[in-house]
């Protein structure tokens, strides 16, 4: 697969309310507040309304704890939403874990998923999974997804937990 890089960390499914300013792709300076959908020790996907221009740099404050990092805009993903866009971006000082969650070690599956937490409607058990940035992306906009408990055996509609290690 051309183009294809080895990832560093691990990718959670976490919303996390962050501050955005950096220059727009007009040059004009801006601060927005905003959520990631995605995050890993060494990057995000976030959700903003202004529009970027790849290879600029944009600071994020991670309203969680407070710390933040300068990061790369690496390129827009693709977004049923109208008013918001979704970018990739690359955190330029990985050191810190900015997000306030304990973060787990990659896994050969991590390569091209992201994990998630589900909490059962039944019988509230929570299970950690995979997605695809695209099933993902569903997920989130809905809040959950419909799926069969392990522990319970019930169908129903699994809500989307914070990402934590299960």
């Amino acid at each position: 697969m051309k183009g294809f890089r080895t990832r560093r960390s691990c990718r959670v499914a976490l919303s996390v309310p962050i501050r955005v300013s950096g220059i727009d792709h007009r040059g004009v300076v801006f601060t927005e507040d905003a959520l990631t959908l995605i995050v890993s020790l060494h990057g995000a996907k976030i959700r903003l309304s202004h529009q970027l221009l790849p290879d600029s740099e944009i600071r994020l404050v991670a309203g969680s704890t407070g710390q933040g990092s300068v990061f790369r805009v690496v390129s827009k993903s693709p977004s049923s939403e109208l008013k918001f866009t979704h970018w990739g971006v690359e955190n330029l000082n990985p050191a810190e874990n900015i997000w306030g969650t304990d973060m787990p070690d990659l896994q050969p599956e991590d390569q091209l998923q992201a994990r998630l937490v589900l909490e059962c409607p039944t019988c509230s058990a929570r299970e950690s999974l995979h997605a695809d940035e695209t099933l993902l992306a569903a997920i989130v906009e809905k809040g959950g997804v419909e799926y069969t408990c392990k522990v319970c055996q019930t169908r129903g509609f699994g809500k989307l937990l914070p990402y934590q290690v299960v």
